[in-house]
């Protein structure tokens, strides 16, 4: 006895290969939401609350900085865009300038070959680290500029819609988080950046780019998000 223990009329093959291509073309089709930020400050685990079926999702979560590294779009079945969670970069001890550069280059071509597709970019930042980075890069050093807002300067050519994301605002106090906050606000100014409070943001204002106080671990905000998402995808 030979052959495949299955056998397929041609008829058969032929819808299989049709559906795959039917299938492949929905996949294409979805647009894209950008997840971008240094490393450890929560971007996978945002992405694991905006999947369908979270327990699918094979990306790495935990305190080892820069563990996602490949630039792949993540969708599942029900839903109605795909995500680019990607890859970390900053404030690692353990990674080489090398490596960092090449992370960095990396980002700024997939974003120039396909910003197209984003309907909806998210900047995570982690409020324990604002307070560091503006000091260092900005009031003790005025030549550089800090990377968050380089970050942002570099995504508003593309006319991408962002949201930025200040995660992990349950480690700290209320008083606390009020200071980093306005210090953000405050020196963003200086770099024409105007940032506002989401529950102020003018969706026709293009001048303003809002924030979300946000705790991805305890999901915090997560319904305001996801109605931010709806809201782009719509339009």
């Amino acid at each position: 006895m030979g052959g495949n223990f299955f056998h397929y009329s041609t008829e058969t093959i032929i819808k299989i290969h049709i559906l795959k291509l039917t299938i492949s073309i929905i996949m294409e089709e979805k647009p894209f939401l950008l997840i971008i930020g240094n490393s450890n400050v929560g971007k996978s685990s945002i992405t694991k609350l905006l999947l369908k079926d979270a327990s699918k999702y094979k990306g790495k979560i935990g305190k080892k900085p820069g563990s996602t590294l490949l630039i792949k779009p993540i969708t599942q079945k029900n839903m109605s865009y795909q995500i680019v969670d990607l890859p970390g970069f900053g404030f690692s001890k353990s990674s080489s300038q090398r490596r960092e550069k090449h992370i960095k280059n990396q980002i700024v071509t997939h974003i120039e070959k396909n910003n197209e597709k984003y309907f909806y970019g998210l900047i995570v930042l982690n409020i324990l680290r604002i307070e560091d980075e503006l000091k260092k890069y900005h009031y003790k050093n005025t030549v550089t500029i800090p990377l968050s807002f380089e970050l942002i300067s570099f995504l508003r050519e593309f006319s991408i819609p962002l949201l930025i994301m200040i995660n992990k605002i349950d480690k700290v106090t209320t008083l606390y988080k009020k200071k980093i906050i306005n210090l953000f606000i405050t020196t963003a100014k200086q770099y024409d950046l105007n940032v506002v409070s989401n529950n102020d943001y003018n969706l026709h204002n293009l001048d303003e780019i809002p924030y979300l106080e946000f705790s991805a671990l305890k999901k915090l905000n997560l319904g305001i998000l996801k109605n931010n998402l709806n809201l782009f995808l719509k339009n």
